[in-house]
């Protein structure tokens, strides 16, 4: 059996002979409970998008980013458990504090407000903490219409976009109309080639693996340069988890930038990379 002796304030007190038991059982457990809500977790919680995003997370578990967060929890002695779920599940339950963390958001003012924590340095986002770097572009038929020369955006009809994607609202800003009602890669590309939208907004990487797997489409379109912007991505914490964590919050993103520049690292993209890999 293991005996708690009453705190020193409770303890020197006149009143802790005269006070009933309840009372001092629970002056005693407002007493612990700071303790118990500042316990480092046994795990981190997380989430990502339920589908492919290659080469960064995919389905199977096997995806750089997944090697990453594997080396990070190795270094820092916490497993983080991530569980694919909707995008937009995935965000409500980080921003309700349900659950700890979120994998591979790109920055918004917005979301920082609503959803979570950053790796914040001076002020604004770190890059150094990310988790990858990755790129939007504009796929439009070949001979298209749509002009984008890195600065100003000429589109004379809808761009398709995934929905609860951050691209989505800076092409709003930029005035142009968006369809963003699905999102998958294919459909948006295939609402382009029958002429439903000027152009598909979507990440680079998931944008070209989509028309490589469909040739005909792929014949199609063409990708307008330069990409509309690049971006780098991170693992967010909830406002909960990281005011009663901050320490744990901070040494996460930290071994996320370390794991980066390791050797285990490096091979593991090179062999990602390697012919026959998918």
């Amino acid at each position: 059996m293991t005996l708690v002796s009453l705190p020193d304030w409770l303890a020197g007190s006149p009143l802790s002979g005269r006070l009933p038991l309840r009372t001092l059982c629970l002056a005693l457990l407002l007493w612990l409970l700071p303790t118990c809500v500042m316990a480092a977790p046994g795990s981190i919680r997380a989430c990502m998008e339920n589908s492919d995003s290659p080469p960064w997370l995919l389905m199977s578990g096997e995806g750089i980013v997944q090697f990453h967060l594997k080396e990070v929890a190795n270094r820092i002695g916490h497993p983080i458990i991530l569980t694919p779920l909707p995008w937009k599940r995935c965000l409500s339950l980080v921003s309700q504090g349900q659950l700890d963390a979120a994998v591979k958001l790109s920055y918004s003012e917005e979301r920082a407000r609503t959803i979570g924590v950053y790796p914040m340095r001076h002020g604004a986002p770190d890059p150094a903490k990310r988790l990858l770097t990755e790129s939007y572009s504009l796929y439009q038929p070949k001979g298209g219409q749509v002009r984008w020369d890195g600065r100003q955006l000429v589109a004379h009809g809808v761009i398709a976009a995934q929905s609860g994607f951050s691209i989505v609202a800076q092409l709003q800003e930029s005035g142009v109309r968006v369809d963003d009602s699905s999102r998958e890669p294919l459909i948006l590309l295939k609402k382009v080639a029958m002429q439903r939208a000027v152009a598909a907004a979507l990440q680079t990487g998931v944008a070209e693996r989509t028309l490589a797997a469909h040739p005909q489409l792929q014949a199609t379109l063409e990708r307008i340069t330069p990409p509309l912007v690049e971006k780098p991505y991170y693992l967010i914490f909830s406002h909960p988890f990281h005011q009663a964590h901050p320490d744990l919050s901070q040494q996460v993103w930290d071994e996320i930038e370390e794991v980066r520049h390791s050797a285990a690292y490096a091979r593991f993209v090179t062999g990602m990379a390697s012919p026959g890999t998918p």
